[in-house]
């Protein structure tokens, strides 16, 4: 059993307003095949034949990592409450997967596409006759973290911040220690303070990030890293304040359905006042593994 004081400082995280936000989780069903327009990962993109369709630095149509058709995931603001949004990433051929490590706002190598109106009349054989590529892993000519085309769902929930989470997760962690101990950690960090370097403390340990995880598929809400926050050390990357959606590995049986390298995840950030504006046109692009 964990300790009540690893319980008392994990609630006290989850009830601090900076240690809880509100996000949509999303969830892959196996046993649905996903249309056009449907919320899913990869496979055949859903477009709009009057608009330009995205290509890389090299003039290649890019592939489909996401498409969440946001009336039917019942999402509200501050994202957009119909329409579909998009991402895409380009092919590259050596597991990349777009992304730029000197600059991960360009979007040379990603695109974040959003459609305010979906035209159901399109079919997939005008998508496939216009040349857009299928948005998997084939092991031959897509290269692509998605490696079965998937149906996504979508459910309210709260996530909480936690070590793998945000770079201003010690504030948050010294607050609720503050709150419910009275105890001032200012020249400990947490892993310290709570003795997790020994390993007889298993069960608070293992206690404190399962409760407090950020993994998994969502959009808002806190992010999750296997390695770090790529704004902790920039400051101009800070304005990205918001979670826009995040896809990671998950494994569903013995198949696997996404997969970033070594198990890893994929975020994408966006400042909020361009959220609000519907605007995605300036966007962090990241994603690590372990």
């Amino acid at each position: 059993m964990p300790s009540e004081k690893i319980i008392k400082i994990v609630d006290e995280i989850k009830n601090l307003s900076k240690g809880k936000e509100e996000c949509y989780k999303l969830i892959i069903d196996p046993d649905k095949t996903p249309n056009i327009t449907d919320s899913k990962f990869g496979g055949l993109p859903y477009w709009d034949m009057n608009k330009y369709f995205p290509t890389d630095a090299r003039g290649n149509k890019m592939i489909l990592l996401a498409q969440l058709n946001l009336e039917q995931l019942g999402v509200k603001k501050p994202l957009p409450e119909k329409g579909i949004l998009q991402f895409f990433i380009t092919n590259d051929g050596n597991y990349v997967y777009g992304m730029n490590f000197d600059n991960p706002t360009v979007q040379t190598g990603f695109r974040v596409i959003y459609h305010d109106s979906i035209d159901y009349s399109i079919t997939e054989e005008e998508i496939i006759a216009a040349g857009i590529p299928l948005g998997i892993d084939d092991d031959e000519n897509i290269y692509s973290p998605v490696i079965k085309e998937c149906y996504v769902k979508a459910e309210k929930s709260k996530s909480y911040c936690s070590p793998d989470a945000q770079y201003d997760f010690d504030i948050i962690f010294k607050t609720a220690v503050k709150n419910v101990l009275g105890e001032d950690t200012e020249d400990v960090d947490f892993y310290e303070y709570l003795d997790f370097y020994n390993k007889n403390n298993d069960e608070d340990r293992d206690y404190f990030y399962d409760e407090l995880s950020s993994d998994g598929h969502r959009m808002l809400g806190y992010p999750y890293f296997t390695q770090s926050d790529p704004r902790e050390y920039n400051d101009n990357l800070k304005k990205y304040d918001t979670l826009l959606f995040q896809i990671d590995s998950e494994m569903i049986g013995d198949s696997d359905y996404v997969l970033w390298g070594d198990c890893g995840v994929a975020n994408f950030f966006i400042p909020h006042e361009k959220l609000e504006k519907l605007d995605f046109s300036d966007i962090l692009y990241n994603w690590d593994c372990c």
